[in-house]
């Protein structure tokens, strides 16, 4: 068999497949069309996964950073889902609402502790503090 020959069998080899089965062939630019638009989906469907990762992401970075803030004014975290956090405006007025609320409350207790640490302090103990004398502690030499 001479080269033309076996070139011609393969040729109508590849194409006797597809005629037998009926399969519908495409046109190179229908299959490029078609992946495109396959490549397209892929791309939106990563691009709103990734959109959303990044929002979680935000979002935990904010509740952190809201955490802080409320540590650093001196508030327990557990009032952290109390307080509105759907954004930093709403955060921060919240904070302003609870300062305001507290405040008197603090000054009051910071006054007290100042209070108490300018009292005199007791530390001799031959002298009775009361002008009741316990007979158990004058038997134990108390």
């Amino acid at each position: 068999m001479s080269t033309e020959n076996i070139n011609m069998n393969t040729a109508e080899q590849t194409a006797t497949p597809a005629d037998q089965t009926g399969g519908k062939t495409f046109t190179q630019d229908q299959l490029n069309s078609i992946v495109q638009e396959r490549l397209a989906r892929d791309r939106e469907k990563q691009s709103e996964e990734l959109g959303k990762r990044e929002q979680e992401l935000l979002q935990r970075e904010f509740r952190l950073n809201s955490r802080q803030k409320l540590i650093d004014r001196g508030y327990p975290e557990d009032i952290l889902d109390a307080l509105n956090l759907s954004d930093e405006k709403a955060f921060g007025k919240a904070l302003d609402l609870l300062d305001e609320y507290v405040k008197p409350y603090r000054e009051e207790a910071e006054a007290k502790a100042k209070a108490a640490a300018s009292a005199p302090k007791f530390t001799d103990k031959s002298e009775p503090r009361h002008s009741f004398t316990d007979p158990i502690r004058k038997a134990m030499n108390l």
